[in-house]
């Protein structure tokens, strides 16, 4: 998870898609997001993450809360 400060509780060590698990070799981030801040229903919060796994495959990743999704694979 990440602070309100940015700071992370631990270091990001594996991701699983499509029931495979990856571990990460390289991570950057936390990078924070919010969208559409002047419209409290529409808000948009949560904090982008690049990491590389095990196989060389790159992952821009979004944590948003304490959920977390693909947004994008780079190989």
């Amino acid at each position: 998870l990440v602070d309100d400060r940015g700071a992370l509780s631990g270091t990001p060590c594996g991701l699983s898609m499509g029931g495979t698990a990856r571990a990460i070799t390289a991570w950057a981030g936390p990078w924070p997001l919010d969208e559409r801040w002047w419209d409290a229903d529409d808000r948009a919060r949560g904090n982008r993450f690049q990491v590389v796994d095990d196989t060389g495959l790159a992952w821009l990743l979004m944590l948003d809360g304490t959920s977390w999704w693909a947004e994008a694979r780079y190989d």
